[in-house]
């Protein structure tokens, strides 16, 4: 969206510049956040603070529309009334809404969880009152439109995630399979692993996490653990990939689209948006359930399956930057034209 509107200021709760780099040439305006501590995960420690940042985070009125790209609290930005607001949506809030017990569970110490609850409970009345101030809503895939139905009650449009495919290419095939994530609960790395301990193929493991040091303890000498690698060695392993195994129910899947780009097949859990990526039979297999035997059965149905590596990267294509920048020009200008949502005024 930066390189879209090169010229356009970047308002984003903090900056984290020795992640991201110093990002030279942007017009970053940060919250009151970027004051205080956020290294090691201690941003996770500010939740009860976000809303607040987010409405004292103002953008001036000289700007006609704002183009936000949101999974939380950066939607209730304070905005002008002749403002048009439209928010590209990665998912409504996932640790407020589908995943709230899940997140209590993996992610909070059991003394903290009810007051975690507590806490909440009342963010989500926030969030669902800031998601009726915004104009005009885009969802990255099916399944986030349907929760942004669910959960904010208000219509969306779908526009799926840019992915470069020029940037990947089919490289010589190897002798294993690859999985790329964080190595978090939700990713389901334990499932990849549990898979290829079954079959015996290699697997190579791309990603880092506290799961690491079990996944490792468990995982048997045909799998190996990577770490982080840099882009070029993922375009690397994803071109010579026997294939991509994809376990987790994503919002999107941008990895998914990677692998297709560079000729890899995948096989991926048939949840989030999987399934508007993966053709069954034709890019790899879907999978019902987060089963470990039913992945081996496909893994197993993709490798006497004979691939056309020439049409997986033809399907990548359906999701193209071009499209994604074109799609979102003119949705921008037709927001722009129609002016502010008449629920705006109300909200």
């Amino acid at each position: 969206m930066h390189e879209m509107w090169p010229a356009a200021p970047v308002y984003t709760f903090f900056h984290d510049a020795g992640r991201y780099g110093r990002l030279d040439g942007w017009d970053l305006r940060t919250s009151y956040l970027q004051q205080l501590p956020i290294g090691g995960g201690l941003h996770r420690l500010l939740l009860p603070l976000y809303p607040g940042a987010a409405e004292r985070l103002r953008v001036p009125e000289a700007f006609d529309v704002l183009v936000s790209s949101v999974s939380a609290f950066i939607k209730g930005i304070g905005v002008a009334d002749r403002t048009v607001h439209v928010s590209y949506c990665h998912s409504p809030t996932r640790y407020l809404w589908d995943w709230a017990d899940r997140y209590l569970e993996e992610e909070v110490p059991l003394p903290l969880q009810p007051f975690v609850r507590d806490l909440q409970a009342r963010l989500r009345d926030t969030d669902r009152r800031a998601a009726q101030r915004v104009d005009r809503w885009i969802a990255n895939s099916g399944a986030v439109q349907a929760r942004i139905a669910l959960y904010y009650g208000r219509e969306s449009e779908v526009v799926h995630p840019p992915v470069d495919v020029r940037r990947f290419a089919p490289g010589e095939r190897g002798d294993f399979w690859l999985f790329l994530g964080r190595l978090s609960p939700y990713k389901r790395a334990d499932i990849a692993v549990e898979v290829f301990d079954k079959i015996g193929m290699r697997l190579i493991v791309v990603g880092d996490g506290r799961e690491r040091r079990s996944l490792e303890r468990r995982a048997r000498d045909n799998v190996t653990f990577s770490g982080r690698v840099d882009d070029d060695t993922v375009r690397q392993l994803l071109g010579s990939a026997r294939g991509l195994i994809w376990p987790a129910e994503d919002d999107f899947g941008i990895g998914i689209v990677e692998a297709l780009a560079s000729g890899t097949p995948v096989v991926a859990l048939a949840a989030g948006g999987a399934p508007e990526i993966v053709r069954d039979g034709i890019d790899g297999a879907l999978v019902a359930t987060a089963d470990a035997d039913a992945f081996v059965e496909a893994v197993l149905r993709v490798e006497r399956m004979s691939l056309d590596r020439a049409e997986l990267r033809r399907g990548a294509l359906r999701f193209d930057r071009p499209r994604f920048e074109e799609r979102l020009r003119w949705i921008v200008a037709d927001a722009a034209a129609q002016g502010r949502a008449a629920r705006r005024a109300s909200a």
